[in-house]
Protein backbone atom coordinates (compact mmCIF):
# COMPACT_ATOMS: atom_id res chain seq x y z
CA UNK A 1 0.00 0.00 0.00
CA UNK A 2 1.18 3.52 -0.88
CA UNK A 3 0.19 6.77 0.76
CA UNK A 4 0.45 10.42 -0.23
CA UNK A 5 -1.29 13.73 0.36
CA UNK A 6 -3.18 13.97 -2.95
CA UNK A 7 -3.95 11.50 -5.72
CA UNK A 8 -4.72 13.00 -9.15
CA UNK A 9 -6.65 10.68 -11.48
CA UNK A 10 -5.69 11.06 -15.13
CA UNK A 11 -2.42 12.21 -16.72
CA UNK A 12 -3.83 14.25 -19.55
CA UNK A 13 -2.34 17.72 -19.72
CA UNK A 14 -4.79 19.07 -17.13
CA UNK A 15 -4.12 16.28 -14.66
CA UNK A 16 -0.39 16.79 -15.05
CA UNK A 17 -0.73 20.56 -14.66
CA UNK A 18 -2.84 20.13 -11.54
CA UNK A 19 -0.33 17.69 -10.09
CA UNK A 20 2.56 20.01 -10.91
CA UNK A 21 0.93 22.97 -9.14
CA UNK A 22 0.22 20.84 -6.08
CA UNK A 23 3.72 19.35 -5.97
CA UNK A 24 5.27 22.80 -6.36
CA UNK A 25 3.35 23.89 -3.27
CA UNK A 26 4.95 21.08 -1.27
CA UNK A 27 2.02 18.66 -1.46
CA UNK A 28 3.02 14.99 -1.73
CA UNK A 29 1.27 14.17 -5.03
CA UNK A 30 0.81 11.02 -7.13
CA UNK A 31 -0.76 11.22 -10.61
CA UNK A 32 -2.19 7.91 -11.86
CA UNK A 33 -2.97 7.12 -15.50
CA UNK A 34 -4.66 4.09 -17.09
CA UNK A 35 -2.65 4.26 -20.31
CA UNK A 36 0.96 3.21 -20.73
CA UNK A 37 1.90 6.80 -21.61
CA UNK A 38 0.69 10.14 -20.25
CA UNK A 39 -0.95 12.79 -22.40
CA UNK A 40 -4.60 11.81 -22.91
CA UNK A 41 -5.78 13.55 -26.08
CA UNK A 42 -2.32 15.08 -26.58
CA UNK A 43 -0.47 12.31 -28.41
CA UNK A 44 2.59 12.10 -30.66
CA UNK A 45 3.06 8.52 -31.84
CA UNK A 46 6.04 6.91 -33.53
CA UNK A 47 5.09 4.51 -36.32
CA UNK A 48 6.24 0.91 -35.76
CA UNK A 49 7.61 0.91 -39.33
CA UNK A 50 10.12 3.58 -38.36
CA UNK A 51 8.95 5.89 -41.16
CA UNK A 52 8.24 8.74 -38.80
CA UNK A 53 5.95 10.06 -36.09
CA UNK A 54 2.38 11.31 -36.25
CA UNK A 55 0.26 13.74 -34.28
CA UNK A 56 -2.83 11.84 -33.18
CA UNK A 57 -4.50 14.47 -30.98
CA UNK A 58 -4.45 18.23 -30.54
CA UNK A 59 -1.21 19.72 -31.84
CA UNK A 60 -1.89 23.48 -31.64
CA UNK A 61 -1.01 24.47 -28.06
CA UNK A 62 -1.26 28.26 -28.26
CA UNK A 63 -3.79 28.19 -25.40
CA UNK A 64 -1.15 26.90 -22.98
CA UNK A 65 0.93 30.00 -23.64
CA UNK A 66 -2.01 32.38 -23.62
CA UNK A 67 -3.39 31.04 -20.33
CA UNK A 68 -0.14 31.77 -18.49
CA UNK A 69 0.28 28.13 -17.41
CA UNK A 70 3.45 27.73 -19.48
CA UNK A 71 5.07 30.75 -17.84
CA UNK A 72 3.71 30.02 -14.37
CA UNK A 73 5.01 26.44 -14.30
CA UNK A 74 8.22 27.46 -16.09
CA UNK A 75 7.63 24.82 -18.73
CA UNK A 76 9.60 26.61 -21.44
CA UNK A 77 12.01 28.52 -19.20
CA UNK A 78 13.04 25.62 -16.97
CA UNK A 79 11.54 22.28 -18.01
CA UNK A 80 12.56 22.03 -21.65
CA UNK A 81 9.42 22.97 -23.59
CA UNK A 82 10.44 24.65 -26.85
CA UNK A 83 7.89 26.53 -28.91
CA UNK A 84 7.68 26.63 -32.70
CA UNK A 85 5.91 29.91 -33.46
CA UNK A 86 4.27 31.09 -36.63
CA UNK A 87 2.42 34.29 -37.57
CA UNK A 88 0.29 32.27 -39.99
CA UNK A 89 -2.68 31.26 -37.82
CA UNK A 90 -5.43 29.58 -39.83
CA UNK A 91 -6.11 28.96 -43.52
CA UNK A 92 -9.54 28.11 -44.94
CA UNK A 93 -9.31 26.57 -48.42
CA UNK A 94 -12.72 26.78 -50.11
CA UNK A 95 -14.13 24.64 -52.90
CA UNK A 96 -14.18 27.52 -55.40
CA UNK A 97 -10.41 28.06 -55.05
CA UNK A 98 -10.64 30.92 -52.56
CA UNK A 99 -8.21 30.81 -49.63
CA UNK A 100 -9.11 32.75 -46.49
CA UNK A 101 -5.95 33.42 -44.49
CA UNK A 102 -5.93 34.54 -40.85
CA UNK A 103 -2.61 36.14 -39.94
CA UNK A 104 -1.30 37.23 -36.56
CA UNK A 105 -1.66 40.75 -37.90
CA UNK A 106 -5.29 41.82 -38.17
CA UNK A 107 -4.27 44.40 -40.77
CA UNK A 108 -2.67 41.75 -43.01
CA UNK A 109 -5.73 39.55 -42.57
CA UNK A 110 -8.09 42.34 -43.56
CA UNK A 111 -6.03 43.17 -46.65
CA UNK A 112 -6.06 39.51 -47.68
CA UNK A 113 -9.81 39.35 -47.18
CA UNK A 114 -10.22 42.53 -49.24
CA UNK A 115 -8.47 40.83 -52.17
CA UNK A 116 -10.44 37.60 -51.78
CA UNK A 117 -13.85 38.83 -50.66
CA UNK A 118 -13.97 42.54 -51.39
CA UNK A 119 -13.25 45.60 -49.27
CA UNK A 120 -16.73 45.86 -47.77
CA UNK A 121 -16.67 42.32 -46.37
CA UNK A 122 -13.08 42.75 -45.15
CA UNK A 123 -14.07 45.82 -43.16
CA UNK A 124 -17.03 43.96 -41.72
CA UNK A 125 -14.59 41.34 -40.46
CA UNK A 126 -12.30 44.03 -39.02
CA UNK A 127 -15.18 45.46 -36.97
CA UNK A 128 -16.22 42.00 -35.81
CA UNK A 129 -12.63 41.06 -34.89
CA UNK A 130 -12.11 44.30 -32.96
CA UNK A 131 -15.33 43.80 -31.04
CA UNK A 132 -14.61 40.12 -30.42
CA UNK A 133 -11.14 40.84 -29.03
CA UNK A 134 -12.58 43.25 -26.47
CA UNK A 135 -15.49 40.95 -25.64
CA UNK A 136 -13.27 37.90 -25.16
CA UNK A 137 -11.00 40.05 -22.99
CA UNK A 138 -13.92 40.60 -20.63
CA UNK A 139 -15.07 36.97 -20.75
CA UNK A 140 -11.56 35.74 -19.99
CA UNK A 141 -11.92 37.28 -16.53
CA UNK A 142 -14.12 34.26 -15.75
CA UNK A 143 -11.41 31.74 -16.70
CA UNK A 144 -9.16 32.23 -13.68
CA UNK A 145 -10.78 30.36 -10.86
CA UNK A 146 -14.21 28.92 -10.10
CA UNK A 147 -16.65 30.22 -12.71
CA UNK A 148 -19.52 32.63 -12.17
CA UNK A 149 -23.08 31.54 -12.71
CA UNK A 150 -24.76 32.95 -15.79
CA UNK A 151 -26.71 35.26 -13.48
CA UNK A 152 -23.50 36.51 -11.84
CA UNK A 153 -21.82 37.03 -15.21
CA UNK A 154 -24.84 38.92 -16.54
CA UNK A 155 -24.97 41.14 -13.46
CA UNK A 156 -21.24 41.85 -13.61
CA UNK A 157 -21.38 42.62 -17.34
CA UNK A 158 -24.32 45.00 -16.95
CA UNK A 159 -22.73 46.68 -13.94
CA UNK A 160 -19.36 47.24 -15.57
CA UNK A 161 -20.29 47.56 -19.25
CA UNK A 162 -23.81 48.96 -19.21
CA UNK A 163 -25.56 48.52 -22.56
CA UNK A 164 -22.46 46.87 -24.00
CA UNK A 165 -22.71 44.27 -21.26
CA UNK A 166 -26.13 43.28 -22.53
CA UNK A 167 -24.72 43.00 -26.03
CA UNK A 168 -21.94 40.77 -24.77
CA UNK A 169 -24.33 38.46 -22.92
CA UNK A 170 -26.57 38.28 -25.99
CA UNK A 171 -23.56 37.15 -28.03
CA UNK A 172 -22.72 34.54 -25.39
CA UNK A 173 -26.22 33.08 -25.63
CA UNK A 174 -26.27 33.26 -29.43
CA UNK A 175 -25.47 30.52 -31.89
CA UNK A 176 -22.40 31.02 -34.03
CA UNK A 177 -24.63 30.79 -37.09
CA UNK A 178 -26.81 33.69 -35.98
CA UNK A 179 -23.95 35.79 -34.66
CA UNK A 180 -21.89 35.45 -37.84
CA UNK A 181 -24.92 36.06 -40.06
CA UNK A 182 -25.56 39.30 -38.18
CA UNK A 183 -22.01 40.59 -38.68
CA UNK A 184 -20.68 39.02 -41.89
CA UNK A 185 -22.03 38.67 -45.40
CA UNK A 186 -19.88 36.05 -47.11
CA UNK A 187 -20.94 32.42 -46.51
CA UNK A 188 -17.33 31.19 -46.81
CA UNK A 189 -16.13 33.53 -44.06
CA UNK A 190 -19.12 32.70 -41.90
CA UNK A 191 -18.34 29.01 -42.47
CA UNK A 192 -14.78 29.46 -41.22
CA UNK A 193 -15.92 31.03 -37.94
CA UNK A 194 -18.72 28.49 -37.58
CA UNK A 195 -16.20 25.68 -37.98
CA UNK A 196 -14.05 27.05 -35.19
CA UNK A 197 -17.14 27.29 -32.98
CA UNK A 198 -17.86 23.65 -33.81
CA UNK A 199 -14.46 22.54 -32.45
CA UNK A 200 -16.38 21.69 -29.28
CA UNK A 201 -18.35 19.13 -31.33
CA UNK A 202 -21.45 21.32 -30.96
CA UNK A 203 -23.38 22.22 -34.14
CA UNK A 204 -22.75 25.90 -34.95
CA UNK A 205 -26.48 26.63 -34.95
CA UNK A 206 -26.73 25.59 -31.28
CA UNK A 207 -27.26 28.38 -28.72
CA UNK A 208 -24.07 29.21 -26.86
CA UNK A 209 -21.65 28.55 -29.71
CA UNK A 210 -21.29 32.25 -30.55
CA UNK A 211 -18.38 32.56 -28.12
CA UNK A 212 -16.41 30.11 -30.26
CA UNK A 213 -16.73 32.34 -33.32
CA UNK A 214 -15.62 35.34 -31.28
CA UNK A 215 -12.60 33.40 -30.02
CA UNK A 216 -11.29 32.79 -33.53
CA UNK A 217 -11.82 36.42 -34.54
CA UNK A 218 -10.00 37.48 -31.35
CA UNK A 219 -6.89 35.38 -32.11
CA UNK A 220 -4.98 38.17 -33.83
CA UNK A 221 -2.08 39.56 -31.84
CA UNK A 222 -0.35 36.33 -30.82
CA UNK A 223 1.42 33.69 -32.91
CA UNK A 224 0.36 30.10 -33.41
CA UNK A 225 2.39 27.84 -31.10
CA UNK A 226 3.33 24.19 -31.42
CA UNK A 227 5.83 22.31 -29.24
CA UNK A 228 9.08 21.24 -30.85
CA UNK A 229 9.24 17.51 -31.46
CA UNK A 230 5.47 17.26 -31.48
CA UNK A 231 2.74 17.46 -28.87
CA UNK A 232 4.66 15.06 -26.70
CA UNK A 233 6.97 18.01 -25.98
CA UNK A 234 4.21 19.60 -23.88
CA UNK A 235 3.50 16.36 -22.05
CA UNK A 236 7.18 15.68 -21.34
CA UNK A 237 7.68 19.19 -19.96
CA UNK A 238 4.68 18.78 -17.65
CA UNK A 239 6.01 15.44 -16.43
CA UNK A 240 9.45 16.98 -15.80
CA UNK A 241 7.78 19.81 -13.89
CA UNK A 242 5.71 17.41 -11.78
CA UNK A 243 8.68 15.19 -10.98
CA UNK A 244 11.05 18.12 -10.55
CA UNK A 245 8.87 19.30 -7.67
CA UNK A 246 8.74 15.86 -6.07
CA UNK A 247 5.52 14.57 -7.62
CA UNK A 248 5.13 11.02 -8.93
CA UNK A 249 3.56 9.76 -12.15
CA UNK A 250 2.27 6.18 -12.37
CA UNK A 251 1.16 4.89 -15.77
CA UNK A 252 -0.69 1.65 -16.60
CA UNK A 253 -2.57 2.28 -13.37
CA UNK A 254 -6.23 2.60 -14.23
CA UNK A 255 -8.48 3.55 -11.31
CA UNK A 256 -11.00 0.89 -10.33
CA UNK A 257 -12.49 2.63 -7.29
CA UNK A 258 -12.47 5.82 -5.28
CA UNK A 259 -12.82 4.87 -1.63
CA UNK A 260 -15.07 7.04 0.52
CA UNK A 261 -15.18 6.68 4.31
CA UNK A 262 -17.11 8.89 6.69
CA UNK A 263 -18.28 11.03 3.80
CA UNK A 264 -14.71 11.75 2.67
CA UNK A 265 -12.60 10.52 -0.26
CA UNK A 266 -9.67 8.75 1.39
CA UNK A 267 -8.04 6.49 -1.22
CA UNK A 268 -8.08 5.15 -4.76
CA UNK A 269 -7.52 1.67 -6.07
CA UNK A 270 -5.36 1.99 -9.17
CA UNK A 271 -3.45 -0.66 -11.06
CA UNK A 272 -4.35 -3.23 -8.43
CA UNK A 273 -2.97 -1.16 -5.55
CA UNK A 274 -4.64 0.91 -2.84
CA UNK A 275 -3.19 4.41 -2.66
CA UNK A 276 -4.18 6.35 0.43
CA UNK A 277 -4.92 10.03 -0.15
CA UNK A 278 -4.35 11.74 3.17
CA UNK A 279 -5.70 15.13 2.09
CA UNK A 280 -7.57 14.97 -1.24
CA UNK A 281 -8.42 13.13 -4.45
CA UNK A 282 -8.60 15.12 -7.69
CA UNK A 283 -10.24 13.57 -10.73
CA UNK A 284 -9.21 14.88 -14.15
CA UNK A 285 -11.58 12.40 -15.81
CA UNK A 286 -15.29 13.06 -16.37
CA UNK A 287 -17.80 13.43 -13.54
CA UNK A 288 -20.12 10.72 -14.86
CA UNK A 289 -17.45 8.03 -14.58
CA UNK A 290 -16.47 9.30 -11.15
CA UNK A 291 -19.92 9.32 -9.57
CA UNK A 292 -21.62 6.56 -11.56
CA UNK A 293 -18.78 4.01 -11.74
CA UNK A 294 -15.92 4.72 -9.33
CA UNK A 295 -17.76 5.60 -6.12
CA UNK A 296 -20.19 3.21 -4.46
CA UNK A 297 -23.73 4.57 -4.86
CA UNK A 298 -24.29 4.65 -1.10
CA UNK A 299 -21.58 7.31 -0.80
CA UNK A 300 -23.08 9.65 -3.41
CA UNK A 301 -25.75 11.98 -1.98
CA UNK A 302 -29.16 11.23 -3.60
CA UNK A 303 -29.56 14.74 -4.98
CA UNK A 304 -26.11 14.55 -6.55
CA UNK A 305 -26.90 11.19 -8.19
CA UNK A 306 -29.86 12.79 -9.94
CA UNK A 307 -27.78 15.79 -10.98
CA UNK A 308 -24.99 13.63 -12.42
CA UNK A 309 -27.54 11.53 -14.31
CA UNK A 310 -28.61 14.74 -16.04
CA UNK A 311 -25.10 15.56 -17.28
CA UNK A 312 -25.24 14.81 -20.98
CA UNK A 313 -22.69 13.72 -23.54
CA UNK A 314 -23.07 12.12 -26.95
CA UNK A 315 -26.60 13.29 -27.59
CA UNK A 316 -25.66 14.99 -30.85
CA UNK A 317 -24.16 11.71 -32.14
CA UNK A 318 -20.93 13.55 -33.03
CA UNK A 319 -17.53 11.91 -32.88
CA UNK A 320 -14.19 12.36 -34.62
CA UNK A 321 -12.28 10.47 -37.27
CA UNK A 322 -8.54 10.99 -37.60
CA UNK A 323 -6.57 10.01 -40.70
CA UNK A 324 -2.88 10.62 -40.12
CA UNK A 325 -0.10 9.65 -42.43
CA UNK A 326 3.33 9.94 -43.91
CA UNK A 327 3.23 11.39 -47.44
CA UNK A 328 5.73 10.77 -50.20
CA UNK A 329 6.29 14.52 -50.26
CA UNK A 330 4.73 17.75 -49.11
CA UNK A 331 2.02 18.46 -51.69
CA UNK A 332 2.32 21.51 -53.89
CA UNK A 333 -0.11 23.86 -52.19
CA UNK A 334 -1.28 26.97 -54.01
CA UNK A 335 -1.79 28.97 -50.80
CA UNK A 336 -0.52 32.32 -49.52
CA UNK A 337 3.17 32.17 -48.64
CA UNK A 338 3.84 30.54 -45.28
CA UNK A 339 0.32 29.21 -44.78
CA UNK A 340 1.35 25.64 -45.51
CA UNK A 341 2.50 25.82 -41.86
CA UNK A 342 -0.93 26.88 -40.56
CA UNK A 343 -3.82 24.83 -39.23
CA UNK A 344 -6.32 24.55 -42.06
CA UNK A 345 -10.08 24.55 -41.55
CA UNK A 346 -12.15 23.73 -44.59
CA UNK A 347 -15.91 23.76 -44.00
CA UNK A 348 -16.52 25.54 -47.34
CA UNK A 349 -19.61 27.55 -46.28
CA UNK A 350 -21.85 28.03 -43.26
CA UNK A 351 -24.64 26.13 -45.03
CA UNK A 352 -22.28 23.20 -45.64
CA UNK A 353 -21.21 22.84 -42.02
CA UNK A 354 -24.77 23.15 -40.73
CA UNK A 355 -25.84 20.44 -43.19
CA UNK A 356 -22.89 18.29 -42.09
CA UNK A 357 -24.01 18.27 -38.46
CA UNK A 358 -27.61 17.59 -39.47
CA UNK A 359 -26.53 14.46 -41.39
CA UNK A 360 -24.23 13.32 -38.57
CA UNK A 361 -27.12 13.44 -36.13
CA UNK A 362 -28.95 11.03 -38.46
CA UNK A 363 -25.94 8.71 -38.49
CA UNK A 364 -24.77 9.71 -41.97
CA UNK A 365 -21.46 10.98 -43.28
CA UNK A 366 -21.63 14.63 -44.40
CA UNK A 367 -21.88 15.21 -48.12
CA UNK A 368 -19.21 17.90 -47.73
CA UNK A 369 -17.14 16.93 -44.66
CA UNK A 370 -15.82 19.79 -42.53
CA UNK A 371 -12.06 19.22 -42.54
CA UNK A 372 -9.21 20.11 -40.21
CA UNK A 373 -5.84 19.66 -41.91
CA UNK A 374 -2.28 20.26 -40.83
CA UNK A 375 1.24 19.42 -41.94
CA UNK A 376 3.23 19.22 -38.66
CA UNK A 377 6.50 18.55 -40.49
CA UNK A 378 6.47 22.02 -42.08
CA UNK A 379 7.78 23.76 -38.96
CA UNK A 380 10.81 21.58 -38.21
CA UNK A 381 12.80 18.71 -39.71
CA UNK A 382 13.02 15.21 -38.28
CA UNK A 383 9.41 14.08 -38.50
CA UNK A 384 10.16 11.38 -41.07
CA UNK A 385 13.02 8.96 -41.67
CA UNK A 386 13.12 10.05 -45.31
CA UNK A 387 13.59 13.85 -45.44
CA UNK A 388 11.62 13.93 -48.70
CA UNK A 389 8.51 12.69 -46.89
CA UNK A 390 5.98 14.85 -45.03
CA UNK A 391 3.45 14.27 -42.26
CA UNK A 392 -0.27 15.04 -42.58
CA UNK A 393 -2.80 15.51 -39.74
CA UNK A 394 -6.38 15.16 -40.96
CA UNK A 395 -9.57 15.21 -38.90
CA UNK A 396 -13.30 15.36 -39.51
CA UNK A 397 -16.57 14.84 -37.67
CA UNK A 398 -18.43 11.56 -38.10
CA UNK A 399 -21.37 9.88 -36.37
CA UNK A 400 -20.71 8.06 -33.12
CA UNK A 401 -23.39 5.59 -34.18
CA UNK A 402 -23.66 5.21 -37.97
CA UNK A 403 -27.14 4.55 -39.29
CA UNK A 404 -25.87 1.43 -41.10
CA UNK A 405 -24.62 -0.16 -37.89
CA UNK A 406 -21.55 -0.08 -35.61
CA UNK A 407 -18.19 0.99 -36.98
CA UNK A 408 -16.12 -1.82 -38.43
CA UNK A 409 -12.63 -1.91 -39.88
CA UNK A 410 -14.16 -1.82 -43.37
CA UNK A 411 -16.49 1.13 -42.69
CA UNK A 412 -13.69 3.06 -40.98
CA UNK A 413 -11.44 2.49 -43.98
CA UNK A 414 -14.19 3.64 -46.35
CA UNK A 415 -14.83 6.77 -44.25
CA UNK A 416 -11.08 7.48 -44.20
CA UNK A 417 -10.93 7.19 -48.00
CA UNK A 418 -13.94 9.51 -48.27
CA UNK A 419 -12.28 12.07 -45.98
CA UNK A 420 -8.95 11.78 -47.80
CA UNK A 421 -10.61 12.46 -51.16
CA UNK A 422 -12.43 15.46 -49.68
CA UNK A 423 -9.11 16.85 -48.41
CA UNK A 424 -7.56 16.46 -51.88
CA UNK A 425 -10.46 18.40 -53.40
CA UNK A 426 -10.23 21.13 -50.76
CA UNK A 427 -6.46 21.49 -51.18
CA UNK A 428 -6.68 21.14 -54.95
CA UNK A 429 -3.83 18.65 -55.01
CA UNK A 430 -3.06 14.95 -54.71
CA UNK A 431 -1.95 13.51 -51.36
CA UNK A 432 0.41 10.55 -51.88
CA UNK A 433 0.37 8.32 -48.78
CA UNK A 434 3.33 6.16 -47.86
CA UNK A 435 1.70 5.00 -44.65
CA UNK A 436 -1.63 5.86 -43.06
CA UNK A 437 -3.08 5.48 -39.55
CA UNK A 438 -6.83 5.65 -38.87
CA UNK A 439 -8.20 6.53 -35.43
CA UNK A 440 -11.94 6.02 -35.16
CA UNK A 441 -14.47 6.72 -32.39
CA UNK A 442 -13.90 3.47 -30.50
CA UNK A 443 -10.13 3.91 -30.76
CA UNK A 444 -10.50 7.17 -28.85
CA UNK A 445 -12.45 5.41 -26.11
CA UNK A 446 -9.76 2.74 -25.83
CA UNK A 447 -7.12 5.45 -25.57
CA UNK A 448 -8.65 7.64 -22.88
CA UNK A 449 -11.98 6.17 -21.77
CA UNK A 450 -13.94 9.36 -22.44
CA UNK A 451 -17.67 8.62 -22.86
CA UNK A 452 -18.69 8.72 -26.52
CA UNK A 453 -15.03 9.55 -27.28
CA UNK A 454 -15.80 13.17 -26.34
CA UNK A 455 -12.53 15.10 -25.86
CA UNK A 456 -14.44 17.64 -23.75
CA UNK A 457 -15.63 14.86 -21.36
CA UNK A 458 -19.17 16.27 -21.38
CA UNK A 459 -20.87 18.37 -24.03
CA UNK A 460 -19.99 22.06 -24.13
CA UNK A 461 -23.62 23.05 -24.56
CA UNK A 462 -25.01 26.28 -23.12
CA UNK A 463 -26.53 24.45 -20.13
CA UNK A 464 -23.12 22.95 -19.24
CA UNK A 465 -20.91 26.04 -19.33
CA UNK A 466 -19.61 28.47 -16.70
CA UNK A 467 -21.28 27.87 -13.33
CA UNK A 468 -23.13 24.87 -14.76
CA UNK A 469 -20.08 22.92 -15.95
CA UNK A 470 -20.50 20.02 -15.63
CA UNK A 471 -23.46 20.68 -13.30
CA UNK A 472 -24.30 23.41 -10.76
CA UNK A 473 -23.06 21.70 -7.59
CA UNK A 474 -19.90 20.38 -9.30
CA UNK A 475 -18.87 23.59 -11.07
CA UNK A 476 -16.45 24.99 -8.50
CA UNK A 477 -13.97 22.08 -8.60
CA UNK A 478 -14.78 20.99 -5.02
CA UNK A 479 -17.60 18.42 -4.86
CA UNK A 480 -20.21 17.55 -2.21
CA UNK A 481 -18.03 14.56 -1.29
CA UNK A 482 -15.49 15.97 1.15
CA UNK A 483 -11.92 15.80 -0.12
CA UNK A 484 -12.95 15.03 -3.72
CA UNK A 485 -12.31 17.55 -6.50
CA UNK A 486 -12.84 17.71 -10.25
CA UNK A 487 -10.56 19.00 -12.97
CA UNK A 488 -10.07 18.26 -16.68
CA UNK A 489 -12.01 19.26 -19.77
CA UNK A 490 -15.32 18.47 -18.08
CA UNK A 491 -14.77 21.34 -15.66
CA UNK A 492 -14.58 25.07 -16.31
CA UNK A 493 -13.53 26.50 -18.74
CA UNK A 494 -13.73 23.27 -20.77
CA UNK A 495 -11.76 21.67 -23.58
CA UNK A 496 -8.68 22.79 -25.44
CA UNK A 497 -5.00 22.68 -24.53
CA UNK A 498 -4.89 25.49 -21.97
CA UNK A 499 -4.09 23.87 -18.62
CA UNK A 500 -6.64 26.19 -16.98
CA UNK A 501 -8.87 23.47 -15.47
CA UNK A 502 -5.78 21.89 -13.91
CA UNK A 503 -4.48 25.19 -12.57
CA UNK A 504 -7.86 26.29 -11.22
CA UNK A 505 -8.59 22.98 -9.50
CA UNK A 506 -5.15 23.00 -7.86
CA UNK A 507 -5.77 26.52 -6.54
CA UNK A 508 -9.04 25.42 -4.89
CA UNK A 509 -7.38 22.36 -3.35
CA UNK A 510 -4.50 24.44 -2.00
CA UNK A 511 -6.87 27.02 -0.56
CA UNK A 512 -8.90 24.30 1.18
CA UNK A 513 -5.68 22.83 2.57
CA UNK A 514 -4.71 26.23 3.94
CA UNK A 515 -1.69 26.46 1.63
CA UNK A 516 -2.98 29.33 -0.47
CA UNK A 517 -5.06 32.27 0.65
CA UNK A 518 -6.03 35.64 -0.65
CA UNK A 519 -6.40 38.36 1.92
CA UNK A 520 -8.92 41.18 1.75
CA UNK A 521 -6.42 43.58 0.13
CA UNK A 522 -5.56 41.06 -2.61
CA UNK A 523 -9.26 40.46 -3.34
CA UNK A 524 -9.90 44.20 -3.51
CA UNK A 525 -6.98 44.71 -5.89
CA UNK A 526 -8.21 41.89 -8.12
CA UNK A 527 -11.73 43.30 -8.25
CA UNK A 528 -10.40 46.79 -8.94
CA UNK A 529 -8.24 45.47 -11.79
CA UNK A 530 -11.23 43.66 -13.28
CA UNK A 531 -13.33 46.84 -13.14
CA UNK A 532 -10.55 48.85 -14.79
CA UNK A 533 -10.23 46.24 -17.54
CA UNK A 534 -13.99 46.19 -18.01
CA UNK A 535 -14.16 49.98 -18.24
CA UNK A 536 -11.43 50.03 -20.88
CA UNK A 537 -13.19 47.22 -22.75
CA UNK A 538 -16.50 49.09 -22.65
CA UNK A 539 -14.93 52.13 -24.30
CA UNK A 540 -13.30 49.91 -26.92
CA UNK A 541 -16.51 48.01 -27.55
CA UNK A 542 -18.40 51.23 -28.16
CA UNK A 543 -15.72 52.34 -30.63
CA UNK A 544 -15.90 48.96 -32.40
CA UNK A 545 -19.70 48.91 -32.57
Amino acid sequence: MTSCDVVVIGAGHNGLACGAYLARAGVDTIVVEQAAEPGGCVVTEALPSGRGRLEIGAFEHSGLRASGVDEDLELSSRFGLEWLLSDELVLAPCDDGTDLALHNSLERTVEGFAAALGREEAERYRRFADWSARAIGVLSQANNGPPPTMRELTAAAELTLGAEGQRLIQALYASSSNLCAAHLGDPRLRGLLDHWAAHSQQPPDDPGTGAGAMMLAAFHGAPSARPAGGSRGTVDALVRCLEGHGGVLRTSAGVERIEVAGGRAVAVEAGGERITAGRAVVSAIDAKRVFESLIEPAHVPPGLREEVAGIHVGRRNVSELKVDGVLAKLPELDVPAGFERALMLSPNTDADIEAAFARIRLGLLPERPPLMIGFPSTREPGWTADPENAVIWLSTFVPWEPAEGPWTEATLEAAADYTWAAAERALRTELEPVERLITGPQDWVRRNGNPFACPNHVEMSLDQLLGMRPSPSLSRYATPVDGLYLSGAGSHPGGGVTGMPGRNAAAVVLADLGLRSRNRLERWRSQAAMLRDAARAARALRRAA
